[in-house]
């Protein structure tokens, strides 16, 4: 099922695209971006784009069926890494208590685009956070130039390129049992308090 003209009309019925309006690369960086951030019923590009909602791991499963609609190649990339102190002053003090007294851990995901497939240059493209969340000092980015990498919304510590035959969700929940352990528990609590106070912020 092609997912273009679906997104084109969800977007046009929620105000967020004109009716002459194309979809294009730019276009559904954008949109995706600028979804709220929180987790949906599942994670297919069909679900996130009915509930217009996705936290990292939809909004780019999702994006990646864009931009392939769209002929570009594209790679799931997920990368371990923990909410500090440091690396997250952003966040609210409840939440800064948490990561100062432990850091959270969390498996990030976003993408590589092919911009270029003569000369096969890639793209690095981070559409977590919206761009209203910069206001909150959160690393939002702008927009999809071709060639311009995104600034990556953590800070790596282990990278895992998936496979482009595999389905990058039971690979990203394996990483998770490895990376979080028995904090596991601890990491959804985080993400769920995270998304509840974004939506209070934000709105969505």
């Amino acid at each position: 099922m092609a997912l273009i003209p679906l997104f084109r009309d969800e977007a046009r019925r929620r105000g967020l695209l004109g009716e002459d309006d194309r979809v294009t690369a730019e276009v559904a960086f954008r949109l995706v971006r600028d979804m709220p951030y929180r987790r949906a019923t599942d994670r297919q590009p069909e679900t996130i784009l009915r509930e217009w909602t996705g936290t990292c791991s939809g909004k780019h499963y999702l994006l990646r069926a864009l931009f392939e609609e769209l002929g570009y190649a594209t790679t799931v990339i997920l990368v371990t890494h923990e909410f500090t102190a440091e690396n997250s002053p952003w966040l609210p003090p409840h939440l800064l208590a948490q990561v100062a007294e432990r850091p959270v851990p969390d498996v990030h995901t976003f993408l590589r685009v092919q911009h270029d497939r003569i000369a096969d240059d890639w793209t690095t493209v981070d559409s977590t956070w919206p761009e209203a969340a910069a206001r909150l000092g959160m690393p939002s980015n702008a927009a999809f130039v071709p060639g311009e990498d995104h600034e990556i919304a953590c800070d790596p510590i282990e990278i895992f390129h998936v496979p482009e035959d595999e389905d990058p969700q039971p690979l990203k929940e394996r990483v998770i049992v490895f990376h979080a352990g028995d904090q596991a528990e601890r990491r959804d609590a985080f993400i769920e308090a995270l998304s509840d106070w974004l939506a209070a912020e934000l709105g969505g």
